[in-house]
């Protein structure tokens, strides 16, 4: 990935500088998402008893990126978990944009079989 062609998209993070963040790279897109938007979005983890996959286990159990601060991970598998989180409402309107770009960028990942490179900070 040539750095300097990378398009940083601080949109999820512009006024929480300073404050920890999780970067979503994939192709020429990194996307910097405030840690608190993924902490809202995961709390909605369903107790469906059929355990966690994909962001959600990584998220909740401190696997991948959530232990040793950045990983590659499988972007259909976080896809198909981040679905599940389609039906849910959430108090802060950010939080569903947020889904919703993740869904677009893991979408696209998915498609190319590509994995998607993942920096908690």
């Amino acid at each position: 990935m040539d750095i300097e062609k990378v398009k940083e998209d601080n949109t999820f993070y512009n006024g929480f500088e300073g404050e920890p963040e999780v970067d979503f790279m994939y192709g020429d897109l990194c996307l910097k998402i405030w840690d608190g938007y993924i902490y809202a979005l995961m709390e909605k983890a369903p107790l469906d008893g059929k355990g966690w996959h994909g962001m959600t286990h990584d998220y909740h159990e401190f696997c991948g990126p959530w232990d040793t601060d950045e990983a590659d991970v499988d972007s259909t598998e976080y896809l198909n978990d981040l679905k599940q989180y389609k039906s849910y409402t959430f108090e802060d309107a950010n939080v569903t944009k947020v889904l919703d770009r993740l869904l677009d960028l893991f979408s696209k990942a998915s498609k190319d079989n590509a994995k998607v490179h993942v920096v908690v900070c």
